[in-house]
């Protein structure tokens, strides 16, 4: 398997592992909570790519920065979020984040939910049926 990872432990509380995929995508495995001592971390992560999975089924808490992190990186980027807990999704409900976001509630899902790019891998060579 081609995926590379890193690991980053923050000693506030959030650990952030990110995973390289195919076509450009990087999976970001968050644990932890997301307040106002780990949104920076947050932050850091969420500007590493333009096609992100994020996975916060392992976020205990996510404050109100923390959604404003992800909202403004669904701006700028190719943006999956990955739900588990209650207190993440009752943030995301709460501050009305979960219309604007794709949400899916694992990673696979997610990362079938995110577009393919041209030259994937995936087009059928010319002449060629499906």
């Amino acid at each position: 398997m081609n995926d590379l990872f890193r690991t980053i432990y923050e000693p506030s509380g959030l650990t952030v592992t990110t995973i390289e995929r195919p076509g450009g995508i990087r999976v970001l495995t968050l644990v932890g909570d997301i307040d106002a001592a780990t949104v920076g971390t947050l932050d850091e992560a969420l500007a590493t790519g333009d096609r992100l999975v994020v996975d916060l089924s392992r976020v205990a808490f996510l404050s109100c920065a923390g959604v404003r992190s992800l909202l403004e990186a669904n701006a700028r980027t190719e943006l999956v979020v990955v739900l588990g807990g209650h207190a993440v999704t009752r943030s995301l409900e709460a501050t009305g984040a979960d219309a604007l976001l794709k949400i899916h509630p694992r990673v696979g899902a997610a990362l079938a939910g995110l577009t393919l790019e041209p030259g994937d891998g995936l087009a059928l060579e010319p002449g060629r049926e499906a």
